[in-house]
């Protein structure tokens, strides 16, 4: 018990240190954790839906685009910043004793604190939007623990692997930018569908993050689910979406159980 106490301790000023770095200086300080996603919405929105005239089936357009932008940068910007951390606290590792993997899972829930204010947006808007909140918001706990703990495992690991190879930030900004583009955060499946063979479409659904954008979907907008309903069942999502958290964990544990006691050897350099 002590011991867990410790890791939480540590975690906890890791990430109160993370939130004050991030938010003391900028005048409007926590404020930003709101304007940040608003404005890359408003840009989104300008791109896609002004100019490119994207037309949603499923949601309407902004609030479709909320629960695809939102979700994906908490991502993106956890696995980023996460890839680094342990070079980035060098010093911290050498001079402390505690698991390496406690520094980038800081940083991610120093992001799902950020990301919390944007999850209060798509909540409200599709409150007042569509007059009302779908019976399947009881399932938003449970989805924010699934793409937690997917975020959570893809940080761990890329943060490691970065330890020996510092190129990899570099090809993981590739990969998420290919990803984002994969992923339906400003398109809707049926536009996938009408350009991908029905193998190809079935392969696509896959993508973990397609799954996960659905299910905060679903959870958040009355009738959305009728809309996904020709493409994947519920439960099918769920149980995929469990099964890529577990393949995940199993990876970073055995990744970790191999690399843990040369960590600190390639810290050095």
């Amino acid at each position: 018990m002590k011991e867990w106490d410790r890791k939480y301790n540590l975690v906890r000023e890791l990430v109160v240190k993370d939130l004050k770095i991030r938010y003391s200086r900028p005048m409007l300080g926590f404020l930003w954790a709101f304007l940040s996603p608003f404005l890359m919405v408003v840009i989104f929105y300008i791109i896609f839906g002004l100019i490119l005239k994207v037309k949603i089936e499923e949601a309407p357009f902004v609030l479709y685009l909320m629960s695809g932008v939102f979700p994906w940068v908490f991502f993106q910007d956890s696995v980023l910043k996460s890839t680094t951390s342990l070079v980035d606290n060098k010093n911290l590792i050498r001079e402390s004793d505690f698991p390496h993997y406690l520094v980038p899972v800081s940083i991610v829930f120093a992001n799902f604190i950020s990301f919390l204010p944007s999850l209060l947006i798509m909540i409200t808007s599709s409150l007042f939007i569509l007059k009302g909140l779908p019976i399947f918001i009881l399932l938003l706990p449970f989805v924010l623990i699934l793409h937690l703990a997917i975020i959570i495992g893809l940080s761990v690991i890329a943060s490691i692997l970065y330890v020996k190879w510092r190129d990899l930030k570099y090809l993981l900004d590739a990969i998420l930018l290919l990803v984002f583009y994969l992923t339906p955060t400003c398109y809707s499946l049926s536009a996938v569908k009408d350009s991908f063979s029905s193998i190809s479409f079935k392969i696509y659904l896959y993508n973990p993050f397609v799954g996960i954008l659905a299910l905060y979907r679903i959870s958040l907008f009355k009738g959305f689910i009728k809309g996904t309903e020709r493409y994947f069942g519920l439960f099918p999502v769920f149980i995929i979406q469990l099964i890529v958290t577990i393949v995940i964990f199993v990876a970073l544990f055995y990744l970790y159980k191999r690399k843990k006691n040369t960590i600190n050897d390639y810290l050095s350099y």
